[in-house]
């Protein structure tokens, strides 16, 4: 951060999730049309994003969410109608922040059960926000069901992957507070006295 602003690291940060999240959906998506084509199953990498950039990024989550649901639509050939069901759909999934009001981001990073409760609502948030708009487009309860059903792998594929890398320094971590974090270990650093050294 010596030779960049905070701006600056901010959109690095998002543009590196934007491109493994564009890669990753592709060929989730992809392989899941060739694989399971005759199975009622989804597999994505968007939950996972979604959740990585709401804890480290707040409201740029709303990048993953909507970038998710173009590659999804694009890569799945959907309609127009779908694109307008998994772009603004994805978007309810930020709803899950609420618990950063409840818990803190420490509480739910340092916590296993909060951290699957905030994955799990993000899921639901984004299948409800999904359902409703589909609601528009002659949808009806069957339909929040197909949802939640087909794409529970990826609530699993997410929740396993955020458990492994929050025990990564920093990664699932606000990004404001680990880089404040690591400037005050730094200047701890710099305090302590020099180790003395005895001769024989």
């Amino acid at each position: 951060m010596s030779n960049i602003t905070f701006k600056q690291y901010r959109n690095i940060d998002l543009g590196i999730f934007s491109v493994l999240l564009i890669i990753s959906e592709s060929v989730t998506t992809l392989a899941t049309n060739s694989w399971f084509a005759e199975q009622p199953i989804a597999i994505s990498t968007t939950l996972l994003f979604i959740c990585m950039v709401m804890m480290r990024w707040n409201l740029f989550a709303l990048l993953p969410a909507m970038l998710g649901g173009i590659v999804f639509c694009v890569a799945s050939g959907a309609s127009a109608e779908q694109y307008l069901i998994y772009i603004v759909g994805n978007c309810a999934a930020l709803l899950s922040m609420l618990w950063f009001k409840a818990f803190g981001k420490d509480g739910i990073r340092k916590s296993s059960f909060k951290t699957f409760l905030f994955v799990a609502c993000a899921y639901l948030s984004m299948q409800v926000g999904r359902w409703l708009i589909s609601l528009f487009f002659g949808a009806d309860l069957r339909t929040l069901l197909v949802y939640l059903g087909t794409d529970i792998i990826s609530l699993l594929f997410a929740v396993v992957l955020i458990l492994l890398m929050k025990n990564t320094d920093g990664m699932f971590e606000d990004q404001k507070a680990y880089l404040f974090r690591l400037q005050r270990e730094r200047e701890a650093q710099q305090m302590q006295p020099p180790a003395l050294e005895y001769d024989d």
